[in-house]
């Protein structure tokens, strides 16, 4: 059986993501049916090591429109920071690998949202339509969020669980031969301006225990500087949480 699409493109501004993705492809000897390409984002192209694994082009979706038309039949969107546009969307299949259980949280961080508004969390991969985070779904999982995480530990879970879901599914992509839904509810959305409204804390604010943990390990990602107070002297001081659950010795 001849693989349906032909000339595909995998694009992100991830590359750990991709390069995970690059190995599935090799593993599964799915390079030797047909080429993969490889892009990413031009700000994401300058900040590449200089030996990358793979070979990266950049590309701007919105201005390359019909290089990408003429080039390819499947684009797979593997944490691409660019919004397609309806044009593109419209005219090569494009599906999306997104790091959030869909309908929730749509957009920017969901996992960072979700441990703030307790929605779901988790991962979908979809067929992407005019609309940002949406369309019809072919399979997704979610990812459990524990009183000890922070965004960087939920997002660690998400990637190895993309990865899972990618190798179940990506011959039957490939093939053109799966099984979608659509979801009844349109969930919400969460933009750029949303998270940056939440990196703030408010010192005179009255918050909860539980809202300003969590507030706190939902900004907690690694070394970057998220949640900030401004403090009397109007120094921006960035925060960042460390949880350590008990060790529990079992007799």
């Amino acid at each position: 059986m001849n693989i349906f699409y032909k000339k595909k493109l995998i694009i992100g501004d991830n590359i750990y993501l991709i390069e995970k993705i690059a190995n599935i492809l090799e593993n599964k000897h799915l390079n030797q049916y047909a080429d993969f390409s490889y892009a990413c984002s031009p700000e994401t192209f300058k900040e590449l090591p200089l030996n990358p694994k793979i070979e990266f082009f950049h590309i701007d979706v919105n201005t390359d429109i019909k290089t990408l038309v003429d080039k390819f039949d499947l684009i797979i969107s593997a944490h691409c920071k660019q919004i397609f546009p309806a044009e593109l969307v419209t005219k090569v299949k494009c599906i999306n690998i997104h790091p959030g259980f869909n309908p929730y949280n749509r957009g920017w961080y969901p996992h960072v949202f979700s441990i703030i508004n307790k929605f779901p969390t988790g991962v979908t991969i979809h067929e992407m339509d005019e609309k940002v985070d949406h369309g019809s779904i072919i399979i997704q999982r979610q990812v459990e969020i524990f009183s000890f995480d922070t965004s960087d530990t939920v997002y660690k879970r998400i990637l190895d669980a993309e990865l899972d879901i990618f190798s179940e599914v990506i011959e039957k992509i490939l093939y053109n031969d799966y099984h979608t839904y659509t979801l009844e509810e349109e969930g919400n959305i969460n933009k750029k301006k949303d998270f940056q409204k939440i990196r703030q804390i408010e010192l005179e604010k009255l918050y909860s225990g539980r809202e300003i943990i969590d507030l706190l390990r939902a900004l907690t990602h690694g070394d970057y500087q998220n949640a900030y107070f401004i403090d009397d002297e109007n120094n921006k001081i960035f925060i960042r949480l460390t949880l350590e659950p008990e060790e529990v010795v079992k007799e």
